[in-house]
């Protein structure tokens, strides 16, 4: 946990890092956002820092899969599996990209396999900061309803 107390000793700016990181790489925010309700933070910052930072980190990874990782690995090109993956992409992607938030480790890929198979940038966006909202509210409402319960335990 003394990962988290770096990231919780910086508040705000602690919180954007990691909720950035967390868009690329497998680490939890829960936390931190615990952690700073907990100190007594604003639900509202810490809901805009962790939405801001979530998203940003996505957008990084999407445009790490459409021009990074595409110019880095070079894919066998088999072009009935490529028209089968981009039309399941293109059919289902939305769908993907707003319960992925909620799915670890795929939060981390989905934004990169959106870039990877070219999805629309303005749609990418749009869904993504609707699924990553959604995400924000249920952490922080969350947590604050367990440190609400759990300091009524404690009475």
């Amino acid at each position: 946990m003394e990962v988290f107390d770096v990231f919780i000793f910086y508040g705000m700016i602690g919180l954007f890092i990691i909720s950035f990181i967390s868009s690329i790489i497998p680490i939890p925010t829960e936390p931190v956002v615990f952690g700073l309700l907990g100190a007594g933070g604003n639900p509202g910052y810490i809901f805009i820092t962790l939405t801001s930072g979530s998203i940003l980190g996505a957008s990084a990874g999407y445009f790490m899969g459409k021009h990074g990782l595409t110019k880095l690995i070079k894919f066998h090109k088999n072009k009935e599996k490529e028209k089968n993956t981009d039309m399941y992409f293109r059919r289902y992607g939305a769908l993907f990209l707003l319960i992925s938030p909620w799915i670890p480790f795929v939060v981390d890929l989905a934004p990169m396999v959106a870039g990877i198979q070219n999805y629309d940038s303005k749609r990418f966006l749009i869904v993504i900061s609707i699924a990553n909202i959604f995400k924000s509210m249920g952490v922080v409402y969350l947590s604050i309803i367990i440190i609400d319960w759990w300091t009524l335990f404690l009475k």
